[in-house]
């Protein structure tokens, strides 16, 4: 496997690890499933190397991982609803409980990149380099 150089926000690395593992868990494909662990494996552990293990980053990535899954079963419903054409006032309510999870993600998101960005010293070249090796 190739080298792949990917320019990420630790919030958007670690987003996409709780996607990944919402997606294994819904997954009845073993193929599919098979393909989702293994990248799922690899950010995880790329992951844990480069990211501190703090009481606060801890409980950031469960928030974040609360929201994704909030957001991950609102789309679920709407989806069912919408397959049903059932637009009344309960599409209304999961309509608006979906903008509130994706304000929580994005807010659960922000607050990662904020305390990584007090908590990481910034290279001497200036900007952080937040290009990550998944090599």
């Amino acid at each position: 496997m190739n080298d792949i150089l990917v320019p990420v926000d630790p919030a958007d690395l670690i987003d996409r690890i709780i996607v990944l593992q919402l997606r294994v868990e819904a997954v009845s494909d073993p193929q599919q499933r098979a393909a989702m662990l293994c990248q799922h494996d690899l950010l995880s552990r790329l992951a844990a190397r480069i990211l501190p293990a703090d009481p606060l980053m801890t409980r950031l990535t469960a928030q974040l991982g609360t929201a994704r899954s909030d957001l991950f079963h609102v789309i679920r419903d709407l989806r069912e609803s919408d397959g049903r054409k059932d637009y009344g006032v309960a599409f209304i309510a999961l309509s608006q409980s979906m903008l509130a999870a994706l304000g929580a993600v994005d807010d659960a998101k922000a607050a990662i990149n904020l305390h990584l960005a007090a908590t990481t010293p910034i290279p001497s070249g200036g900007a952080m380099d937040n290009t990550l090796s998944l090599m």
